[in-house]
């Protein structure tokens, strides 16, 4: 688990949104579930947005998430890229399989969702909508609209 946050309504709605790396599976998600009777119901979770990751080599998968006054969910996405072996240098090796090792491949790129705080308006429904004013306009070609900022190593909370 990367992070937690309820909802600005968790009053009435119960609702607390979730930040975790499922086993199997090569993404990191955001889901909404609801809390009642003290513990969290697996049953009612709602996927929101799945983040892909390698899981060849550590490091920096962010998690921070934060509402805005307009119930806007702000999320933090760490670049996924080991940069041990950089020798403090900026993370960038185009070798062959040398990709964990590579920050292109996410903070810099338009429409990788990693190296980013995103900025969603979660729905009703488990879904989400864009808000103004993020970087990307939707329909942009080879861009995510869920990007607010890019080219972060590990942002936090």
């Amino acid at each position: 688990m990367q992070g937690v946050i309820l909802d600005p309504n968790y009053a009435t709605n119960h609702w607390m949104y979730v930040y975790y790396s499922p086993k199997a599976v090569s993404v990191n998600r955001l889901s909404r579930f609801t809390w009642l009777g003290g513990k969290l119901n697996m049953a009612t979770e709602k996927i929101i947005l799945e983040v892909p990751v390698q899981r060849e080599e550590c490091c920096h998968v962010g998690g921070g998430m934060v509402f805005d006054k307009a119930a806007n969910l702000y999320l933090s996405t760490g670049d996924n890229t080991f940069s041990r072996s950089s020798d403090g240098f900026t993370p960038i090796d185009e070798r062959p399989g040398e990709s964990p090792r590579d920050a292109q491949k996410s903070s810099s790129n338009t429409n990788d969702l990693r190296g980013k705080i995103l900025r969603i308006h979660p729905e009703a429904n488990g879904s989400y909508t864009i808000p103004a004013g993020n970087l990307f306009p939707e329909g942009t070609a080879k861009t995510r609209p869920e990007i607010y900022t890019m080219g972060n190593r590990n942002p936090g909370d």
